[in-house]
């Protein structure tokens, strides 16, 4: 296993959060360090996608969110007055549990994020394009039909498209919100094997329901339960030598 950075992408310190009256977070502090793979697992409800969704901002849609806690990326408050949401979401990407393709060609939902990064040129987008498409495996899946809509693709292709689309738009880190709920037991390995080729190039984080799949992609993992962070380290101490009984009792499938 590769040896942990002692400067962290994201630092998370005393992270509450609530919607209305209701607590969802509770005092969670952690740190995700570059390119790794940082999984959260728990059962439904105990505010993993919660809290991904405070590490780029997506929470700040719900009127109701409120935290205290500092998040820092590279150093920086996360929630400064002085950053914008929007740009927040471009440097830390997300994939959701169901792909929604744009109602564009497959070419143009690559291509979308990369003209708004101001790519322009024909041949550079077009390269670029591709490139994104291999990272996802997907380019000779889909060579000959980048004219099509991505209603011709699998489930599992429409996913990996998303991810190529999430790629270009160029992200420092990607969150990876329970990516394999919709897909069946021949896409699933294709999905983690793209996860662990990108890991040299992004910090990723993977939430996850499914323990044997955190167990295989990641290199960090925290467990979540009723908003609290009971445990956070390596994947191999957490699933073969957990320090909490409520992991030992999770990992094992006593619990949850």
């Amino acid at each position: 296993m590769r040896q942990l950075s002692n400067v962290p992408t994201l630092h998370i310190s005393d992270l509450n959060v609530w919607f209305g009256k209701s607590q969802i977070l509770k005092n969670l502090t952690f740190d995700v360090l570059a390119n790794q793979v940082t999984a959260f697992i728990g059962p439904s409800n105990s505010g993993k996608t919660t809290l991904v969704r405070c590490l780029n901002r997506l929470n700040d849609l719900n009127t109701e969110f409120r935290h205290t806690g500092k998040i820092l990326f590279n150093g920086k408050d996360l929630y400064s007055p002085k950053r914008k949401a929007s740009e927040i979401t471009k440097q830390i990407g997300m994939v959701f549990h169901k792909p929604i393709p744009f109602r564009k060609s497959i070419y143009d939902n690559v291509a979308y994020s990369a003209r708004m990064h101001g790519m322009k040129h024909s041949t550079e987008l077009y390269d670029f394009v591709e490139e994104c498409l291999r990272k996802t495996q997907l380019w000779d899946e889909v060579c000959d039909d980048l004219k099509s809509f991505p209603d011709i693709l699998s489930i599992g292709q429409q996913q990996r498209l998303c991810i190529a689309r999430a790629l270009a738009g160029m992200p420092e880190v990607l969150i990876f919100d329970e990516p394999c709920e919709q897909l069946d037991a021949a896409e699933t390995p294709k999905l983690e094997a793209i996860v662990q080729s990108l890991k040299n190039q992004y910090t990723l984080i993977f939430v996850t329901n499914k323990r044997r799949q955190a167990a295989r992609v990641s290199d960090v993992a925290g467990f979540l339960w009723c908003g609290e962070l009971v445990e956070f380290g390596h994947t191999e101490q957490i699933f073969t030598n957990p320090k909490d009984k409520r992991t030992e009792d999770y990992v094992t499938g006593r619990l949850g």
